[in-house]
């Protein structure tokens, strides 16, 4: 029987995790430990032994992650993002799927929860949205079985020898360590990993419009960065097209006046983009029920584009600086996207 070693990192115990715990613990798989890895010291009474309370020897998210990994027993890792917890069957089907000895690595969907409030909700609607997420919607709602070669570390499993040999997450990067984890493994291996709908996870969204905002920024920028750095996963046009989007609202107009013919091919441009926009908002609309969330999906992809677009573009000219997320003193919960 497979053993799993989980590893969750977190800045302090929060409402979040104790979400996990519990659902780690009604998994109907037995052969599994948990490391939960926090970077301030504390107690926690988790009822179970086999989950670990570890003190952060660095605070980077790669090096906590690492951390977890060194002290694993398990012959797979799997990596939960603190906000996310499993389904029922999530370790039941990766057993079977890393039965074949030839599976490197796994990810799976991070679906937003079926219990999930109005605001999380409608999150999750945007990125689910092909107009947002382009072709990998996979990674939040369930999709046909396909070989990847990115994926983040909300619901990741991987081989521990694979991942020892690979050095494990680099520490430089935040968000991104799961890319140059992915990147790193597809060049030792020559070939992508498996995505497989069966091993699902929840994942919590941020609330719109906001938190939702700051957490893309910080997208935008790495991956900027990386199609910089690292063009075999982010050098894709899809990553580029919030970008080209800004830029030729703003400068569009300059060129038209000097182009006369361009107006034509601007004008359609913004047709198209409107009538997409409205049609994937009457769709949200009629999902929720509810004529308000028309407007507020068509506000948070808008500026969704814009706020990707140009913090890409700004991670294109400079690294964008490792920044951990606040949380509150007394609860532990984030206090920000």
């Amino acid at each position: 029987m497979i053993k799993f070693s989980i590893v969750i990192i977190v800045r302090k115990i929060n409402d979040y995790v104790k979400e996990i715990i519990f659902h780690v613990k009604n998994l109907n798989y037995s052969n599994f430990e948990v490391f939960i890895i926090t970077d301030v010291k504390e107690e926690f009474d988790f009822g179970d032994s086999r989950f670990k309370l570890l003190l952060a020897d660095q605070f980077s998210p790669g090096g906590k992650r690492n951390q977890g990994a060194r002290n694993a027993t398990g012959e797979i890792l799997a990596f939960l993002d603190d906000d996310s917890y499993p389904k029922k069957d999530w370790l039941t089907n990766a057993a079977i799927i890393f039965a074949d000895a030839s599976i490197y690595a796994l990810g799976g969907p991070a679906e937003t929860p079926l219990d999930a409030g109005y605001s999380e909700r409608m999150f999750g609607r945007v990125i689910e949205s092909a107009f947002v997420s382009g072709n990998t919607t996979y990674r939040y709602i369930p999709k046909p079985k396909r070989m990847v070669d990115d994926y983040p570390s909300v619901n990741l499993f991987v081989r521990k020898d694979s991942f020892d040999s690979v050095g494990g997450f680099t520490t430089e990067f935040w968000p991104g360590e799961d890319t140059k984890l992915c990147l790193d493994l597809v060049k030792k291996y020559d070939r992508r990993f498996s995505y497989d709908p069966s091993v699902l996870v929840y994942h919590h969204r941020r609330g719109l419009l906001l938190p939702h905002l700051k957490q893309i920024s910080r997208y935008g920028q790495h991956r900027g960065q990386f199609a910089k750095i690292f063009p075999e996963t982010s050098r894709i046009p899809s990553y580029f097209a919030p970008s080209a989007f800004v830029l030729g609202i703003v400068l569009g107009p300059f060129l038209c006046f000097l182009i006369p013919p361009l107006w034509n091919i601007y004008y359609w441009v913004i047709i198209v983009y409107l009538s997409v926009l409205f049609f994937e908002s009457a769709k949200v609309a009629f999902k929720e029920k509810n004529i308000v969330a028309f407007f507020e999906f068509e506000v948070a992809v808008f500026m969704t584009h814009v706020v990707y677009g140009v913090n890409f573009l700004i991670g294109l000219l400079r690294k964008p600086k490792l920044k951990l997320k606040r949380f509150d003193e007394k609860t532990g919960n984030y206090v920000e996207g």
